[in-house]
C-alpha cells in the first residue's frame, strides 16, 4: 500500500515543470516563436535579442515552452536561442531583515524594501463581500482574491555612483514580496542588471523580473511561473 501511495505521488509530480527567466540571445539577432515544439510548426511571433522570456524547462527536449509579454502569449523556441538570467554574474545578498534586502558587488549596489499594505491608501474593488477583484483599478498579483499583507516600498540601485530608483509604475500592483526568494544578476556584455523575485501567497504566486540597461530602467515582466 505504501509503495502504491509513493508511486501515485511521483506520477502526479512527474508532469510538473520548473521554470526561470531568460533573455533571447540568437546569432541572427532574433528568434522565431513556434506554435509547437517542432521545426516545421507555425511561426507565431519573432522575439528580438534582449527580450525577456520565462522558460519552462524540459531537459530532454530540444524545444522550450516559454511565456512572454506578461503571460498573454506563449509558444516554443529552440533551446540554444536564449540565456538564463542566472547564468550572468551573480550579485550576492549582503544583508536581509524582515522588510529589506541589500545586494552588492564591486560598484553595484541594490536595496529592496517592503512595507505593510495599507488598504486606506488604495481603491479596492470587490467581486463579492470578501473577494477582491482589483486594487487601484488594476489586476493585482500576490493574493488570490484576499487582502494583501505587504507590498513593495522601493527598489534603489547604484551603479558606478549613479543612483537609479525604480518608478512607482514598476512596483504597482505587486503584492506579497518574498525577499528570501529575490536575486540579482548582471550581464557585463550588455550592461544589463536583472532583479527577480518569486512572490505571492499560495494560489496568488507569481514571478517578476525588472531590467535596468545602461543605468536606465527598461521594463518589468510578470508571469505565473506554472
Amino acid at each position: 500500500m505504501k509503495n502504491k501511495f509513493i508511486s501515485t505521488i511521483l506520477a502526479l509530480f512527474s508532469g510538473f515543470t520548473f521554470g526561470q527567466f531568460a533573455v533571447i540571445a540568437d546569432k541572427d539577432g532574433y528568434t522565431n516563436v513556434r506554435e509547437n515544439g517542432k521545426k516545421d510548426s507555425k511561426i507565431i511571433s519573432k522575439l528580438q535579442n534582449g527580450q525577456l522570456i520565462y522558460c519552462f524547462e524540459a531537459p530532454e527536449s530540444n524545444w522550450t515552452s516559454i511565456d512572454y509579454k506578461d503571460t498573454k502569449l506563449n509558444g516554443y523556441i529552440y533551446k540554444d536561442r536564449y540565456v538564463f538570467i542566472t547564468d550572468f554574474s551573480k550579485i550576492p545578498l549582503l544583508l536581509k531583515n524582515q522588510n529589506s534586502a541589500r545586494f552588492g558587488k564591486g560598484n553595484i549596489k541594490i536595496s529592496i524594501t517592503q512595507k505593510t499594505f495599507d488598504e486606506t491608501k488604495h481603491r479596492l474593488t470587490y467581486i463579492s463581500e470578501n473577494i477582491l477583484k482589483s486594487i487601484d483599478g488594476k489586476k493585482y498579483w500576490g493574493n488570490d482574491g484576499g487582502m494583501p499583507k505587504t507590498e513593495y516600498q522601493s527598489i534603489e540601485i547604484k551603479i558606478d555612483g549613479k543612483s537609479i530608483v525604480l518608478p512607482a509604475s514598476a512596483l504597482q500592483n505587486l503584492y506579497e514580496p518574498n525577499l528570501d526568494y529575490s536575486g540579482v544578476n548582471y550581464d557585463v556584455k550588455t550592461s544589463s542588471l536583472y532583479i527577480q523575485s518569486s512572490n505571492g501567497d499560495g494560489a496568488g504566486g507569481y514571478e517578476v523580473i525588472w531590467k535596468i540597461e545602461n543605468g536606465v530602467y527598461k521594463e518589468r515582466f510578470i508571469t505565473y511561473g506554472f
